[in-house]
C-alpha cells in the first residue's frame, strides 16, 4: 500500500457548543482542542483456564474535548458553566459563581461540534457530540507571562441511540 500524505491531518479547530441563541464559538483557543476516547474493558477469566484470558468484554466508552478558551467574555461563563448566573443591571453586568452543589449536569447538555478550521465548511471532516455538558473551571493568572484561560472540558454523554461520538457528517443516514 503506497503512502498517501494528503491523508496527514493537522491544525486548530473552532467548537460550537450548543445551537441557535445560546451557542458558543470557541474560536480562540491557546493550546490546542483535544479529543480523546477512553474504553474501558473487563477482562473475561475461567477457572479452568486458571489466569489466561479467555475474552475482554467492553465495559464503557467515554468521549471528552478539553478546550482551552482564550478569550474573556463575562457573559459566555453561564453559558458553559453550571451554576453561574448573570446579573445585569444599570452599570452593566457581573456574573455570579455559586456552589452548584446538586447541579445535574446532564440537565445542561447539548450538542457539540469541533470543525477543523481547514476543513470549517465540510462535515466530512467535522466531530459531532450530540449531547455533552460543560466541566468549567477558570485559570486567569494576572501577569505579563502567561493569559487568562478558561478551560472547559465536554464529555459526551450517551444520546437516546446510544451515540456518543460521529466522525463525519452527523447528517447522513443509513440507505435501506
Amino acid at each position: 500500500m503506497a503512502q498517501d500524505f494528503s491523508k496527514i491531518e493537522i491544525g486548530p479547530a473552532i467548537v460550537e457548543y450548543g445551537s441557535g441563541g445560546t451557542m458558543v464559538t470557541f474560536e480562540t483557543t491557546i493550546g490546542g482542542v483535544v479529543l480523546n476516547t477512553e474504553t474501558t474493558y473487563r477482562e473475561q477469566k475461567t477457572d479452568q483456564t486458571g489466569e489466561t484470558i479467555v475474552d475482554k468484554r467492553i465495559t464503557g466508552r467515554n468521549v471528552s474535548v478539553t478546550v482551552p478558551f482564550a478569550e474573556y467574555e463575562i457573559d459566555v461563563i453561564p453559558k458553559i458553566m453550571a451554576g453561574a448566573e448573570v446579573v445585569t443591571g444599570t452599570g452593566g453586568s457581573k456574573v455570579l459563581l455559586k456552589t452548584g452543589v446538586g447541579v445535574s449536569l446532564l440537565d445542561t447538555a447539548k450538542i457539540a461540534v469541533i470543525k477543523p478550521l481547514a476543513h470549517k465548511t465540510d462535515p466530512d471532516y467535522w466531530l459531532t457530540l450530540p449531547l455533552a455538558f460543560s466541566e468549567t473551571d477558570l485559570s486567569y493568572s494576572f501577569n505579563n507571562e502567561n493569559e487568562r484561560i478558561t478551560n472547559v472540558t465536554l464529555r459526551s454523554t450517551p444520546d437516546e441511540d446510544g451515540v456518543i461520538l460521529i466522525l463525519g457528517d452527523d447528517t447522513i443516514t443509513a440507505t435501506p
